[in-house]
């Protein structure tokens, strides 16, 4: 139904999303140089609230060979992923080697071991197993390690490695007796590893660390087919299992030895329902894409000082999918994935790893330099489906314990232009690592929302850049010293807890959306999605001639209500409205869909409208500044 283009130009270019030598922060002088311990060692507490061990299990029947040894087919069992989190206590060791060229090389070890709390595995459907004994140990060959640079606090080098050992580990290899339990390693094969060290008023450092890691485990060994253990067992002790061709596990770890201080929620704390799953919708006037580029390219002009950075974003439209694991104390382990919007059908187009779901669609817009101007087209965002985003939510702070990781991979015409004046240089396939403070809270009437504000560093010195002529590699500039990109992901979602009973409508003639273009609307809908709707576009077409014609709707085929953070409308009543139409085309005899944006706050309008997820028509009245969410 929907016309697979841009979709196929974003597929082809999946594999090649470039890491950049991917950072978490730009490394500056700190204000004060950071010094070692009394004799370069130091033993320190770990704390337990912000210290945890914890996996994401995703159990799949994945039997044909195309979709091993990672399981991406998208036959997932169970509803979701098997969640579980144990809270840790105890001591670290960290030893530091005298400094060269301000470098200090460390070792971090758990001389006593760390030890977890007890708490439960579950799945949204039918599975639970109990998650006890749980101890973190070093292992025999290797030990953790990686360098400090002083000056800076960045850490570079860093390679964790552990043992997990719990009841459900044990028993995973009592039913796969061909697996021998590897050791957790940080960033291992396909994940991430994060530390940083922040002075004490002792003289001595607090570590915080975070690792994840991504282990399929295919679906056989040797012959014996991979088998998930189940908490029931026979009269001879044997646990009950089933064949998952394509499971994998998501390890995931954090410790610090810094006291959590986020401030309580109450009374804006939600209610979670225990291993349940809820779908939230994005505000695309609260929720982008983008980055802030520092480009040392005299030919695209020079920002003084002080100035705000060249910055090109798309609003995103979406839903955002959370399922929530058992509560273990004040605490519930969290997964989150990113949908499409509700009701839009998009065939799925070939591609190397089946299996892949799309996410966020933005509209069309335009990065500006001083002396350049550039065309953003096609943006999508998919999830990283082999670290996909979890985390550990406090429900007395309504925050994601540490903050949230949430990989994925972008498309849009100049980073498709980018990767491919680049290619011969090497960049490394990489879903870009965005991470930042999230959280969870009531909004207006009750509903629930989640808030997210994240960001990255490429460093892009030597990297070639294009001219606004991406067909022209010739004319691209090289970028000099100090040049980089943040990319950042901001988003504001919310499910309506309360009844709807209005009916949302409205209309503009003429009006200029972000990429340039004439464009006028109409919609009337009842957010409750019973009774007559009605919805008309028309796009002049002024900048992308394919983008003219006009959209009639001739049925609803889904629609959500919600409200912004700064709303004050009475129950049953909102400030935007999401709906996904069926209608004609005025260009040909095609059915096609809407995918339509409005937000009637008064200090925060806007509009997006997506004609088969933007590839063909789309429109948006941007705001000058992306808002925080």
């Amino acid at each position: 139904m929907i016309n697979n283009t841009r979709l196929s130009l974003f597929l082809a270019f999946f594999v090649a999303v470039p890491l950049f030598g991917q950072t978490a922060f730009l490394p500056t002088p700190l204000p004060k140089p950071l010094t070692l311990p009394p004799g370069n060692i130091e033993v320190l507490q770990i704390d337990p609230g912000g210290s945890y061990i914890g996996d994401a299990v995703r159990v799949v029947d994945c039997p044909k060979d195309a979709d091993e040894p990672f399981g991406t087919c998208g036959n997932e069992l169970f509803g979701g992923p098997g969640l579980w989190n144990s809270h840790l206590n105890g001591a670290i060791q960290i030893r530091f080697y005298d400094p060269i060229h301000g470098i200090s090389h460390f070792e971090v070890t758990h001389p006593l071991n760390l030890v977890g709390n007890d708490t439960t595995m579950t799945m949204p459907q039918l599975y639970t197993f109990p998650i006890t004994s749980n101890v973190v140990l070093d292992t025999f060959d290797t030990i953790s390690s990686g360098d400090l640079n002083l000056l800076t606090g960045e850490v570079s080098n860093i390679n964790y490695k552990l043992i997990f050992s719990n009841l459900w580990y044990g028993a995973l290899a009592q039913v796969n007796p061909q697996i021998k339990p590897p050791a957790f390693t940080f960033p291992g094969t396909y994940g991430m590893a994060l530390a940083n060290f922040s002075q004490r008023p002792d003289g001595q450092l607090d570590f915080t660390f975070y690792g994840s890691t991504f282990l399929p485990l295919g679906s056989n060994t040797n012959g014996d087919p991979v088998r998930i253990p189940m908490a029931l067992s026979g009269p001879f002790l044997d646990l009950g299992n089933i064949q998952v061709p394509g499971m994998s596990l998501h390890p995931h770890i954090r410790i610090t030895t810094v006291p959590t201080t986020d401030p309580p929620c109450d009374p804006q704390c939600i209610k979670v329902v225990p291993n349940s799953v809820i779908q939230l919708t994005a505000n695309p006037r609260f929720s982008a894409i983008g980055d802030d580029y520092t480009l040392n390219i005299p030919q695209l002009g020079f920002v003084p000082a002080g100035s705000p950075k060249p910055e090109g974003h798309s609003e995103i439209m979406g839903t955002v999918q959370v399922q929530f694991g058992t509560p273990n104390g004040n605490y519930v382990p969290v997964v989150l994935r990113s949908l499409a919007p509700n009701g839009l059908l998009v065939p799925p187009p070939a591609f190397p790893i089946p299996g892949l779901s799309l996410g966020f669609f933005g509209a069309d817009t335009h990065l500006k330099f001083p002396l350049q101007t550039f065309p953003v087209v096609g943006v999508v965002v998919v999830d990283d489906p082999f670290d996909f985003p979890m985390g550990e939510l406090d429900m007395t702070t309504g925050q994601i314990v540490g903050g949230l990781t949430w990989r994925s991979f972008w498309n849009h015409n100049l980073l498709t232009a980018v990767l491919t004046l680049n290619g011969p240089r090497g960049l490394i396939p990489f879903s870009f690592q965005q991470r930042g403070p999230a959280k969870f809270q009531t909004g207006p009437n009750g509903q629930i929302m989640f808030r997210y504000d994240s960001t990255a560093l490429l460093p892009f010195t030597n990297y070639l850049w294009p001219s606004p002529d991406y067909s022209n590699p010739a004319a691209a500039w090289t970028a000099g010293p100090g040049s980089y990109a943040q990319p950042f992901v901001r988003i504001q979602a919310a499910v309506a807890t309360d009844t709807p009973t209005s009916v949302m409508s409205g209309s503009q003639t003429n009006i200029t959306s972000t990429y340039g273009e004439s464009f006028s609307y109409q919609y009337s809908v009842p957010c409750s999605g019973n009774g007559p709707s009605s919805f008309t576009y028309t796009n002049g077409g002024q900048v992308e001639f394919g983008h003219a014609g006009t959209f009639t709707l001739t049925r609803l085929a889904a629609v959500s209500c919600i409200n912004s953070l700064t709303s004050t409308k009475t129950p049953g009543n909102y400030d935007s409205i999401q709906f996904t139409a069926y209608g004609n085309w005025s260009k040909d005899k095609n059915p096609h869909i809407a995918t339509v944006n409005v937000s009637t706050n008064p200090s925060a309008p806007y509009v997006s409208i997506l004609i088969d997820g933007s590839s063909v028509s789309n429109a948006d009245t941007s705001p000058t500044l992306t808002p925080l969410p």
